[in-house]
């Protein structure tokens, strides 16, 4: 166990995760049974609406596994959270983190650009998935100009909430 425990830590500090918890992470942490019941419910209802599965006791049975699944999934990921948080804490790792994070340097130009980029790219396949299903227009132009969008106000909400922190 403490050779599992040594590993989860050393990808937590490779991923760059060790940063202080925000409060939703604090909530989810602090309530997992909650959270996992929460989204293993919300996710057997989206399966079997996507589905269709309302009418046909299989497909709702299968829905309903698969929910149960995710939400215990959610509840390990919690818990896992809950014990990073508390190693923390008691490591004293998270006052570090912020003292590191005052001296940190900003991203380049070129990660910031290829950053964005990434994210201009995967909401453009989330807009090309989606489209049929919320009627909106689907094709190679729209796609790319409703994620644009989205990233712009994503982008615009990040800069004011920057702004309102000074």
């Amino acid at each position: 166990m403490r050779r599992w425990e040594k590993a989860l830590l050393a990808v937590d500090r490779v991923l760059g995760t060790g940063e202080p918890p925000s409060r939703l992470e604090l909530v989810a942490a602090r309530h997992p049974v909650r959270v996992g019941a929460a989204s293993g419910t919300v996710m057997a209802v989206l399966i079997a609406a996507a589905l269709s599965g309302f009418g046909d006791p299989v497909i709702l049975f299968q829905a309903a596994l698969i929910g149960a699944g995710l939400g215990l999934l959610a509840w390990a990921a919690c818990r896992n959270a809950r014990w990073l948080h508390a190693y923390y804490v008691r490591a004293g790792r998270y006052e570090e983190v912020r003292q590191k994070g005052l001296r940190a340097k900003p991203l380049s130009r070129r990660a910031m650009i290829l950053q964005m980029l990434g994210a201009w790219a995967a909401t453009s396949g989330m807009f090309w998935l989606i489209a049929p299903r919320q009627d909106i227009p689907r094709g190679w132009l729209w796609s790319p100009a409703f994620g644009a969008g989205l990233l712009a106000i994503c982008y615009a909400t990040t800069r004011l909430k920057q702004k309102l922190s000074r």
